[in-house]
């Protein structure tokens, strides 16, 4: 055995799986064989997602608070909104930013910000084209400088991954990647049937994305709040990112 296959084996066995994926060193889609395997892989990552929804969000639950999530469980959007709005007038939040995702839209939060006090609006993205002129980089700083002044972000969930307890964002037009990474307090709201059971199926739902032509920039992966090992191997939390982290389970939308 060639140490590249013994490498792959030890990654295999520690996460957990038996069956050892060598990739081809001349396939153009990796371990996939074609274009149409890499969509089937994607097609029963979310099968599974869809089918086992219930167990996901179970194991979601478990994994995210051992990742250092603070997790809701909430029956439905009202109560979602009204969780919501308790978490950022218990810290006192004055400035609150929110993603476009459509759970956010879908539930009364806005109203329920408000009623605290508190100012909520839509995080513009801040990401260049390449070719925007001054006035785009001046709304682009002005995006900035909001996202790093507000109390909390919140976002809804592009995937989550039960095994790690991990919640996946793309960024995009209607989700500047700072709104879960600038705030001191970052709040993410997840459903039923956004969970995946593992890295392995967020890889080929991604593989698939990237190869329709579907994807496109970068991808972050949020598991509980910032932590740090960097002085003195001791771990520290909120250097990099939120102090706070929380999770709120959608159980019907």
């Amino acid at each position: 055995m060639t140490d590249r296959a013994k490498f792959i084996s030890g990654v295999t066995a520690s996460l957990g799986h038996s069956e050892v994926q060598t990739p081809s060193p001349d396939s153009a889609t990796a371990i996939f064989e074609s274009d149409e395997t890499a969509k089937l892989k994607a097609d029963q990552a979310m099968a599974v997602a869809t089918g086992r929804s219930v167990e996901l969000i179970e194991q979601m639950a478990e994994s995210a608070t051992a990742a250092g999530w603070h997790v809701h469980r909430v029956a439905n959007p009202e109560d979602a909104a009204e969780l919501i709005a308790d978490i950022c007038q218990k810290h006192d939040a004055r400035s609150v930013l929110r993603s476009a995702h459509d759970v956010l839209t879908d539930i009364p939060l806005d109203v329920a910000i408000r009623d605290t006090g508190a100012s909520i609006g839509v995080a513009e993205s801040t990401h260049s084209t390449g070719s925007a002129g001054s006035a785009d980089q001046s709304e682009r700083e002005k995006a900035k400088k909001a996202v790093f002044s507000a109390d909390v972000g919140i976002t809804g969930v592009d995937y989550a991954i039960a095994e790690t307890g991990t919640v996946v964002l793309h960024p995009r037009k209607g989700l500047s990647r700072l709104v879960s990474l600038a705030p001191p307090i970052h709040i993410a709201v997840l459903r039923p049937g956004e969970v995946l059971e593992s890295l392995d199926e967020l890889f080929a739902v991604e593989r698939d994305d990237f190869l329709s032509g579907k994807l496109s920039g970068s991808l972050n992966l949020i598991s509980g709040p910032s932590k740090t090992g960097d002085i003195e191997g001791t771990i520290v939390t909120g250097i990099h990112g939120p102090l706070e982290v929380h999770l709120l389970i959608l159980d019907r939308s």
